[in-house]
């Protein structure tokens, strides 16, 4: 089993590209290397990492990040923990609100004035890096260990078709069912850790036979949204919008997509969209979940804290993968990524982030502000004190299992969504057919593509 103007995004990030290359000298592609670094890696206690303190030539490096106080705060004292490790090592915070920060990120780069270390999106990242030389190719260093990391991850995010690796991941958000138990025990209905999307329906009929006032998931215009999207992929093999403009052409696939959407409706499998929909805003408010009347939640991970309420008892499974998948569809993607630019100070700024990602006492005082860690040791480390909510870094973990390539940034086009939403409510109310909504999808979404591609 295999396992979102013309695009306000877009013009920016061309935007940015534009300020880079002022800045930036033509994109010469790094050298490939042999693969992921394999090395086996663990959390270095402090005592281990005090020991190991560096000694050498005085060095400071900047290093930027967007972010809330709690964020700000505990970077800040991380950066502080460091001086034990490295007391010839300056790390000079730079921080802000997401407002400007990339604006402010681009005119610096531009300048070559840019910090040794950024954090960033994962897109924007992603299209600097494709057109200029700026940023340090982690393939090429031996100093941070890749091992930390998740090599399909690595791989699908931040790095290029031709081996470069110019970002690494700060935190890890996935989608996934979550279950709350208190609902499926009341019932005597177990949810199995892995389905197909016909047992699925049969599991969420079983839990509404068994209570009418029960369903087997409720959700919101994006999460469905989302939940369609890996459907698709797994049935034809593609995202249902491409890089390249382009939106799925297989009518059949998109039929059997929206005919699953409309049967959990008839079928009693979905909450009614009736009492589901005043919530799709806050869907953490649901009166239906509050009540324990709700089996399943889809959602990212970075949302699970947010549902959960008291007396619930919370479990997380993979979404549904068909027999005959041919792709998994399963969503992970970066909550931020980290680059570092390649100058004389690169080896210095990895081992920082080397600190951040493995030492005990990093770990311990970053946590989850910047999601759930994206170093395996770290959430590990967190899960066993209790640091970090289990249901959250088992979901990522079922997640990274069988993650995907990730869809296009082009389905997240607020002119795609003008689409998609209100045909997938129409459905939802039997208002339009599974085979109008897959025309409507493919000529409406393909002309906002056609448009933006100008």
């Amino acid at each position: 089993m295999l396992r979102r103007k013309k695009i306000y995004s877009l013009l920016t990030a061309v935007c940015l590209s534009a300020a880079v290359l002022s800045g930036c000298t033509g994109n010469e592609k790094g050298k490939e290397t042999d693969g992921q670094n394999q090395r086996t890696s663990s959390v270095q206690t402090e005592t281990q990492s005090t020991a190991g303190a560096q000694t050498g030539d005085a060095v400071e490096i900047r290093f930027a990040w967007w972010g809330g106080d709690a964020r700000h705060e505990a970077t800040l004292k991380a950066i502080e923990a460091y001086k034990d490790i490295a007391p010839n090592v300056t790390i000079v915070p730079e921080y802000q609100g997401w407002d400007g920060y990339e604006d402010k990120m681009a005119t610096q780069l531009a300048g070559k004035t840019q910090p040794d270390i950024m954090q960033v999106g994962y897109t924007t990242i992603m299209s600097w890096g494709e057109k200029f030389d700026c940023f340090l190719d982690f393939k090429s260093q031996d100093t941070l260990d890749l091992g930390l990391f998740d090599e399909n991850f690595i791989n699908n995010f931040g790095t290029y078709a031709d081996g470069r690796t110019i970002a690494v991941p700060a935190g890890i958000s996935s989608y996934n069912l979550v279950v709350n138990k208190t609902v499926t025990d009341a019932v005597g209905i177990v949810v199995p850790d892995q389905m197909t999307w016909e047992e699925f329906i049969e599991t969420g009929k079983k839990v509404h036979e068994a209570n009418p006032d029960y369903y087997m998931i409720t959700s919101n215009d994006d999460n469905w949204n989302h939940m369609l999207r890996s459907y698709i992929r797994q049935m034809s093999g593609r995202w249902s919008i491409e890089d390249d403009y382009t939106v799925i052409q297989d009518k059949e696939v998109l039929v059997s997509a929206f005919t699953f959407l409309q049967t959990l409706f008839k079928e009693g499998v979905a909450e009614p969209m009736e009492t589901a929909y005043p919530y799709y805003a806050n869907i953490a408010e649901n009166k239906k979940w509050l009540s324990n009347e709700i089996a399943c939640f889809y959602c990212a991970s970075s949302a699970i804290g947010n549902i959960k309420a008291d007396g619930m008892n919370l479990d997380v499974v993979s979404i549904p993968i068909a027999d005959e998948a041919k792709k998994t569809g399963v969503i992970t993607m970066p909550s931020q990524m980290f680059a570092v630019t390649d100058n004389e100070k690169s080896v210095e700024a990895l081992k920082f982030l080397e600190f951040l990602y493995s030492d005990q006492t990093a770990v311990e005082i970053l946590k989850d502000c910047r999601g759930v860690p994206a170093a395996g040791v770290a959430r590990d480390l967190l899960a066993k004190k209790d640091m970090l909510d289990p249901v959250i870094n088992k979901a990522v973990n079922i997640a990274l299992e069988n993650t995907d390539a990730p869809p296009s940034v082009l389905s997240e086009n607020a002119e795609i969504y003008g689409v998609l939403f209100p045909l997938m409510q129409e459905l939802c109310y039997e208002a339009i057919t599974p085979e109008d909504a897959a025309d409507r999808m493919i000529e409406e979404c393909q002309e906002i593509l056609d448009e933006m591609k100008k």
